[in-house]
């Protein structure tokens, strides 16, 4: 059964010829797997921007306070370390990071820098250490490009490049499947894989920025028995437990000297 994010990619890839679509590959950064993006970054970053603008205005947004000026203070240093890291991947990122005043567990990045945590989240995220393993990890999402790379799969290249370049405006199906892709509308969006991808570049991501990756595993343990033991849908398609453990630890060496390279450096 399909959910809500296949309905939405399906009956768009089905508006011209699978067959019709260019092969667009290109190489995720860090780890270098080759991914299938037929949607131009400047037209992914144009979506992000539409859509979340569009979550924005349907959201009850903190903007001053404690958790404002925590998520502000984490977040530029993860802006900062990814632009160090992937300064090509970033490059038209005009990063922004919002507070959601809602219980749900959650937070997401968009194409393009453009963020937001939920107050829900902060309340299980204790230290800044555990924020920024979070706000790397939906950072990763995006300088990755998985949501792109989801959207490719499932539409016609020509219908995306229609859409956003012959009328000068954005077919609100695409940012509704970019919205959904990147997890803006609560709903799982990625694959374990690309969860674990997101994983490593975050991890490497919120140790460069300053932050102890080795709050990582306990962290990610703890969000997995958050709601009485039930997994949250944020969590749904991430690794289990026992895989997550074991990719961490044979990251945390390197990360860790990451992180000790990076303490006492301006952040």
């Amino acid at each position: 059964m399909y959910g809500r994010i296949d309905r939405l990619l399906v009956s768009l890839g089905f508006a011209l010829a699978l067959a019709a679509i260019p092969l667009g590959c290109q190489s995720v950064p860090e780890t270098g797997r080759k991914q299938f993006v037929v949607i131009s970054a400047g037209e992914e970053r144009q979506l992000g921007a539409t859509a979340y603008t569009e979550q924005l205005s349907k959201a009850k947004l903190v903007t001053t306070g404690p958790d404002f000026e925590r998520v502000q203070r984490v977040g530029k240093r993860i802006q900062a370390a990814s632009e160090r890291r992937y300064g090509k991947a970033v490059a038209g990122f005009e990063w922004q990071f919002a507070v959601i005043d809602t219980p749900e567990v959650n937070a997401w990045m968009l194409p393009g820098g453009k963020s937001a945590v939920n107050t829900g989240l902060l309340k299980v995220a204790t230290s800044d250490d555990e924020l920024a393993i979070v706000m790397g990890h939906e950072a990763s999402h995006a300088i990755a490009r998985h949501g792109a790379e989801r959207i490719s799969r499932g539409m016609a290249a020509e219908l995306i490049f229609a859409a956003i370049s012959v009328s000068g405006e954005v077919d609100p199906r695409l940012v509704t499947a970019t919205a959904a892709a990147y997890g803006a509308l609560g709903e799982t969006a990625f694959s374990r894989s690309e969860e674990s991808e997101a994983d490593q570049i975050g991890l490497f991501i919120a140790a460069d920025a300053g932050y102890d990756p080795r709050a990582a595993t306990a962290f990610w343990k703890r969000m997995a028995a958050n709601g009485g033991g039930g997994t949250p849908e944020f969590l749904s398609t991430h690794p289990s437990d026992e895989t997550r453990a074991a990719r961490l630890e044979k990251l945390m060496p390197q990360a860790v000297g990451i992180y000790q390279s990076a303490k006492g450096k301006p952040q």
